[in-house]
């Protein structure tokens, strides 16, 4: 019925700090703030209102409660962070860093010839 990684529709019934809950068929559920987006979240009420009808990913479904755990972000692709892009943006400073350190070695080598000489 409500198996984990299944997209369902819920209605909003309920906003509050920190997540928003919602209705979906005889189960409630609820949308952490940290499921809305990978990015700073100021307000919830930013994304949802009372009686939207959204798409969510089931994350848990609490088969004694009939309670729901639910992703927002996992169904909007635009929400979730881009970890290629993170990682590559980590790769260049490295290689920046690289450049910057190899310099500073051949600085070190010419200033110890001098002194040598």
């Amino acid at each position: 019925m409500y198996d984990k990684n299944n997209k369902i529709i819920v209605k909003i019934t309920n906003i509050t700090p920190y997540g928003a809950f919602c209705r979906a068929g005889k189960a409630d559920g609820l949308i952490h703030i940290s499921e809305v987006s990978d990015y700073f979240v100021k307000d919830i009420k930013d994304f949802f209102d009372i009686g939207d009808e959204i798409e969510v990913e089931v994350l848990d479904f609490n088969t004694v409660r009939k309670h729901l755990k639910l992703s927002y972000k996992n169904c909007h692709s635009e929400l979730l962070k881009n970890d290629d892009k993170e990682i590559q943006e980590i790769k260049t400073a490295f290689q920046n860093l690289n450049k910057k350190q190899d310099k500073t070695d051949n600085i070190e080598n010419i200033s110890k010839t001098n002194k040598n000489e």
